[in-house]
């Protein structure tokens, strides 16, 4: 098992799968978006519903990715005990 990195792109992964688990709230952004241009409500509330989504997604996938490096705990490298798989020292080449 690879050991879990400290780098941006699981956030930015977390994050826009939860945009798309969020989509509900950018559908009705659109809804409301040709509500406006139809002159029946007004933009700002195409905004909050924009603002709504943005912030959701972004609030879940902050839980997740802070769950996620601080309660799985430390990364621990475990010996193969399969006594039908080959070792390590099966796989070196000797050089001569």
């Amino acid at each position: 098992m690879k050991e879990k990195g400290s780098g941006f792109g699981g956030f930015m992964l977390c994050f826009l799968s939860s945009l798309l688990y969020h989509a509900g709230w950018a559908l009705a952004a659109v809804a409301m978006l040709i509500a406006a241009l139809m002159g029946k409500t007004e933009m700002f509330y195409v905004y909050i519903l924009l603002g709504v989504w943005g912030l959701s997604a972004l609030i879940s996938a902050l839980i997740i990715t802070f769950g996620n490096h601080n309660f799985a705990g430390p990364f621990v490298k475990q010996n193969n005990v399969n006594p039908y798989s080959k070792s390590n020292e099966d796989f070196k080449v000797n050089k001569t």
